[in-house]
């Protein structure tokens, strides 16, 4: 079912891409996805990856790694039925070992998707990685950049890239600070959300039609003033005139939410994206309706401590479950018209 997309693509004549289609319209989906503890079996030095080495207290093994790559493998496939998610922005993977394995020995090999990651200074030595599919989208920059803060966190990873139409999509993957420092990580979050800020902004000022997206786990909920005051990013699916220069939320009011902390859930993953994207008249385009929490079935399972649903992690404490993430994964659809 997914032969049809691919043949829409060619890339031909000495490494030139061409871009051709069948259809004057396509669709093209994002995903954004924090896997939660994608580590490999063997210890990289100067990193805390300790708890997940086979002689851990967790028995982290070769086998249970592989079934972790591909469960996250089959999140990514049962996110579209019908064709291939295009870009997926991919949390807390270790290295470049991971996504080598996950790209290569599990059912996604079939898609053929590439990945673009980073090298972060995380103390638990966890990257962001951008996967793609080269038949929908050709990067033409990639920036991993790393924020001037006194704290060693997640680089935040800058890939730019054309899509069918000639279009440019600028993709920022996003992992700020957790909550554990308490109010020195919110001082964080928001310096850092305005570094990324003035970023877009330098981006913007060289486009002629910006695509901004900017996605990851940002670890605060939409009402936070990191989108409130810092980043000004409204509620997207509140706003009938889209201002193009603007950031908008698409996962602000979302209902339960991206992920559960004892009994309540919260969504901290989002997708922004700038006005352009929103408005009817752009060639590549999308709206509030086309984008959500993938809350599938198997993501889930019961909550026999506080009722209702959860996640369905790999471990509940130190019992391995063989799950998939305490988030679930959010994503957005985009027409595009060339």
């Amino acid at each position: 079912m997914w032969v049809n997309k691919i043949l829409l693509w060619l890339c031909v004549m000495m490494g030139e891409a061409v871009w051709m289609c069948a259809d004057s319209q396509v669709p093209f989906t994002v995903m954004s996805y924090n896997c939660e503890n994608v580590f490999d079996t063997c210890h990289d030095e100067g990193y805390e990856d300790y708890e997940f080495l086979p002689e851990s207290s967790k028995r982290w093994s070769r086998s249970r790694f592989y079934r972790k790559l591909k469960n996250i493998g089959k999140v990514v496939m049962a996110a579209d039925s019908v064709r291939p998610v295009d870009v997926v922005c991919l949390l807390e993977v270790e290295n470049d070992s991971v996504m080598t394995w996950l790209t290569a020995r599990t059912p996604l090999r079939h898609i053929g998707y590439k990945y673009i990651m980073t090298e972060s200074d995380d103390p638990r030595g966890i990257d962001i990685a951008l996967m793609y599919s080269p038949f929908t989208f050709r990067p033409v920059e990639v920036r991993r950049l790393r924020p001037k803060i006194d704290l060693r966190t997640r680089d935040v990873l800058f890939v730019s890239g054309v899509v069918c139409s000639g279009d440019t999509l600028d993709f920022y993957a996003v992992h700020l600070p957790s909550k554990l420092s308490g109010l020195r990580s919110d001082a964080t979050r928001a310096a850092i959300a305005e570094w990324i800020c003035a970023d877009v902004d330098s981006v913007m000022r060289v486009r002629n039609r910006p695509y901004i997206i900017i996605m990851g786990d940002f670890n605060t909920p939409a009402a936070s003033s990191v989108f409130t005051k810092v980043m000004k990013a409204e509620n997207a699916g509140k706003v009938s005139d889209y201002m193009p220069y603007s950031l908008y939320n698409l996962m602000a009011g979302r209902k339960p939410g991206s992920y559960k902390y004892r009994n309540q859930w919260s969504v901290i993953d989002h997708i922004l994206v700038n006005g352009n994207l929103l408005a009817g008249t752009s060639s590549v385009r999308t709206s509030y309706t086309s984008s959500g929490i993938l809350s599938l079935p198997f993501l889930l399972e019961k909550d026999t401590v506080y009722g209702g649903l959860r996640p369905k992690r790999t471990y509940r404490g130190f019992k391995y479950s063989d799950g998939f993430s305490d988030h679930l994964p959010v994503y957005v659809r985009f027409s595009i018209d060339f």
